[in-house]
């Protein structure tokens, strides 16, 4: 009883039990000594713990005290199921329960069924824990019959069964909190979360996770916190934070001695590589967990792996016959152990596997008996059988129905990512359908109809920008939190500022931005409203005399459709991996500039060269037909960090760039929305140029709201660019391409983030950043962006002047004066620019680093 309070104390008080018990020469009091050495020991993650309770049954039986070697057996099975070796535990627990009766024999089914669980194994039935339940129910015994139902709700759970699982969790749970077990409480919390991620509820399960407290937890139920916290994550696409639990988890499983936890957690590991674009680094960890599951007669873990191979061959286009083989075996294995719906997710992911082989008959036999996943599957598993059903369809000649087919799953991918509240997660749950749109993409590019290649490209095109913005909780602990995060900030610069250490205060930085994203992603969305692809001439009719070019990367190959005069056409481009690399050595070089006032003019050099490449690639051959129209540009990958005005073919030309054609309909169709004339200029701390820039500004906005010095405050920042029709900020900016919605705004007393942002109740109508890097964004599979200039466009922003590169200081001041010069004369934020960069450009050679974002 003392080594489930303390392990340590119960360590010493068994070896002084066993000494005492040797002095005595009392055989029964050795081995329950032993026993409880082993016990003890395990608990410590002591090595010796599978020889010592080995011992103590061996000690057992040497007198003849047959209940003694049960009840150690019982512990000998559980700690052999997590060492991987499932078969001789559950030789173990058969042995064990063979010997006990009465009390010890119920007790003795809260072992067994861990033992079947860890094994992946459901009982033949539910008779004996039936029977184990009466007999500790009659006896009184709450807290193994807490822990009977808790074990029965994991085997539940493992296998699908979530009503059976979450009865079993529930009453166990209760029965805990009466007996004021907090760690058994917490335990069961863990669960009974799962069970939400089980149920297609990952925000749910996210939400019930990050209520409870990791440090109040011990190593088993870390484990299965962290394991959790890692399927969801990579499910929700938020691979470098799933990284980061999956870790955990190994670290905690090391701990705990689950040398089989390790193991499994190979295969979330492999699932991460494959969602990664890794398809080889997944087959190999797929491969490596198989050969240990198949060792250990698991079967039900083989399978899992094997399907993993079978996905990550899939991937990579390699699939070969006798793969089908091992995943129909991986299927049998499966359903043979009561894995219902990992079994239909196998056949499904087999039927996927025979299309790409031409074998039609096995691909339409297992879709056929996964179709019921399209119903009660998560969003996933049914996004992926309209896919499979898609490809079932142009296999057989159907063009129609295959597009109908990859239309009914992009309209799923909708509905749920509505349902989303959080920008982060709206935007990385694109990911489930690029394929299904890439897919369209291909049809419509071989039948040569570029009306057809703009409706499938704006289908899978930053989608996630488009939907109603949700409000972040207003509660005052979020923003404490995000008031504290300020605060340490501000501390982290002084204290690097002074070369002082800041490992501490960066730690509570990442603690406060987990807490913070945590909270924002509870928030919940709304109903799906209908996208319908933009019209050409409902599209054409809006540009009036601009002109739209838009990107449209397929498999490599970069296209662009321009329409212009009310023509829309089609040009193929060349390879985006040479515009990927034309504009990394075109940033690299306006950075070094920034930092090397020695070879400026040579960097300047390089810069140029790189623009010009790139301008032949990407703009030469459409002049045809855009001729020297003002542009709306629509980007794809690589080409929303490009600063377009320094291509010597759109320099002195009006452009706009916008997330997608859908997004720029909908933010121009809003640009006769009034806002009033408040106007907000704020200067941050520590720039040369922003306090002057800002005192040159208010001469031209004599009623505007001025902010500096001290005064430019986040909070004050938040009052002045509330429901502003326009907002300057001038201070140091921060793009965080590893937490993109943490990109900042340097003021007066730390940074304000997108986070902080979320809170405007109206979006500023036109927001110039005389910042560095922030029209920059991260990017996710759809193009969905995330940012600090993305979450404004989303949440109603409707023009957004900034820099996708740094900005020398005294150049930056000269360009904003002549920029809000052009505004005020009554030319669109768009043409202000243009005009102003060109001028600056001829005056100083200096190149054009800023964009329009949005509407223009």
């Amino acid at each position: 009883m003392l080594v489930q309070e303390s392990p340590r104390r119960g360590l010493a008080a068994a070896e002084r039990a066993l000494t005492l018990a040797r002095e005595q020469r009392d055989g029964k009091a050795e081995a329950a000594a032993v026993h409880a050495l082993g016990f003890a020991r395990y608990a410590l993650g002591d090595s010796r713990a599978l020889r010592t309770i080995r011992h103590a049954i061996r000690v057992a039986e040497q007198h003849s005290d047959s209940r003694r070697a049960a009840l150690a057996r019982r512990n000998l099975a559980v700690y052999l199921s997590h060492a991987g070796k499932p078969s001789a535990a559950l030789r173990e627990i058969d042995a064990a329960c063979a010997a006990l009766h009465g009390i010890d024999r119920a007790r003795s089914e809260v072992h067994r069924i861990a033992v079947l669980a860890l094994a992946g194994r459901l009982p033949a039935s539910a008779a004996d824990s039936g029977r184990a339940l009466r007999t500790l129910r009659r006896a009184g015994d709450r807290i193994w019959e807490g822990r009977l139902l808790y074990n029965r709700g994991l085997l539940y759970s493992s296998h699908g069964k979530a009503t059976a699982a979450r009865r079993d969790l529930a009453a166990a749970r209760m029965i805990y909190a009466d007996l004021g077990a907090g760690a058994a409480v917490a335990d069961a919390d863990i669960m009974l979360a799962r069970l939400r991620h089980l149920e297609g509820e990952p925000t749910e399960c996210l939400a019930e996770l990050d209520a409870i407290d990791v440090g109040s937890l011990s190593d088993w139920a870390a484990c299965w916190l962290f394991w959790t916290r890692a399927e969801v994550l990579v499910g929700l696409r938020l691979l470098p934070e799933a990284r980061a639990d999956l870790s955990r988890f190994v670290e905690a499983s090391t701990r705990a001695g689950a040398v089989d936890s390790v193991n499994k957690a190979k295969i979330d590991a492999a699932r991460l590589a494959l969602l990664a674009g890794d398809a080889e680094s997944a087959a190999t960890l797929a491969a490596s967990a198989g050969r240990s599951f198949s060792a250990h007669r698991q079967p039900a873990y083989w399978a899992g792996a094997a399907n993993l191979g079978l996905a990550a061959a899939v991937a990579r286009d390699a699939v070969r016959p006798p793969m089908l083989r091992t995943g129909l075996k991986a299927a049998a294995k499966l359903n043979a152990t009561g894995h219902v719906v990992e079994e239909l997710r196998t056949r499904q992911l087999v039927a996927r596997a025979a299309i790409g082989l031409g074998s039609q008959r096995i691909a339409r036999r297992e879709a056929e008996a996964a179709r019921s996943l399209r119903r009660g599957g998560t969003v996933a598993d049914r996004v992926e059988s309209w896919h499979v059903e898609a490809l079932l369809r142009l296999a057989a000649g159907d063009a129609p129905g295959g597009e109908r087919a990859l239309r009914h799953g992009l309209r799923l991918l909708e509905e749920y990512r509505a349902a989303l509240g959080a920008v982060e997660l709206r935007a990385t749950a694109s990911a489930l359908g690029v394929e299904l749109a890439d897919h369209g993409l291909r049809l419509a590019l071989a039948a040569g109809k570029p009306d057809k290649v703009l409706a499938w490209a704006e289908r899978m095109r930053a989608n996630a920008l488009r939907l109603p913005p949700v409000r972040p909780p207003t509660d005052r602990k979020l923003r404490l939190r995000q008031a504290e995060l300020r605060r340490v900030a501000d501390q982290i610069r002084e204290a690097e500022g002074k070369g002082l250490p800041a490992r501490a205060l960066r730690a509570k930085q990442t603690d406060l931005e987990q807490s913070l994203r945590a909270s924002v992603r509870h928030a919940r969305g709304g109903p799906a409203a209908a996208t319908p692809a933009p019209r050409t001439l409902d599209a054409a009719r809006a540009l009036r005399d601009r002109a739209l070019v838009e990107y449209v990367d397929i498999g490599g190959a970069l296209h662009a459709l321009t329409l212009a005069r009310g023509r829309l056409a089609m040009h193929e481009l060349g390879e985006s991996a040479v515009a990927a690399t034309e504009l990394e050595w075109l940033r690299f070089a306006l950075g070094r500039r920034m930092r090397n006032d020695a070879k400026r003019a040579s960097l300047l050099d390089n810069a140029t060269a790189a623009a010009e490449r790139l301008d032949r690639l990407l703009v030469e051959p459409l002049l045809p037909d855009i001729g020297k129209a003002d542009l709306v540009v629509v980007p794809t990958g690589v080409l929303h960090a490009l600063p377009w005005a320094m291509l010597s073919s759109l320099s002195d030309r009006a452009l706009v760039v916008a997330p997608s054609l859908s997004a720029w309909l909908g933010m121009a169709a809003s640009h006769s929305v009034s806002r009033g004339r408040k106007t907000a200029l704020v200067a941050g701390p520590r720039l040369r140029h922003s306090g002057p820039e800002v005192s040159d500004l208010a001469a031209l906005y004599p009623s505007a709201t001025v902010l500096s010095d001290a005064a430019a405050t986040a909070a004050a920042a938040l009052r002045a660019l509330d429901g502003a029709a326009l907002a300057h900020v001038a201070c140091h900016g921060h793009f965080r391409s590893d937490s993109p919605l943490f990109s900042s705004l340097e003021l007066a007393d730390g940074p304000l983030t997108a986070f902080d942002l979320q809170r405007l109740r109206r979006a500023p109508a036109v927001l110039v950043l005389s910042s560095c890097d922030l029209a920059l964004s991260d990017r996710h599979p759809g193009d969905e962006l995330l940012g600090l200039s993305s979450a404004l466009l989303s949440m109603g922003t409707r023009t957004i002047v900034a820099s996708v590169v740094p900005v020398p200081d005294r150049e930056a001041r000269r360009l904003m004066l002549s920029f809000h010069e052009e505004l005020a004369k009554g030319f669109s934020p768009a043409a202000a620019l243009a005009h102003a960069q060109a001028t600056s450009s001829r005056k100083s050679g200096w190149l054009a680093p800023f964009v329009c974002l949005g509407s223009g």
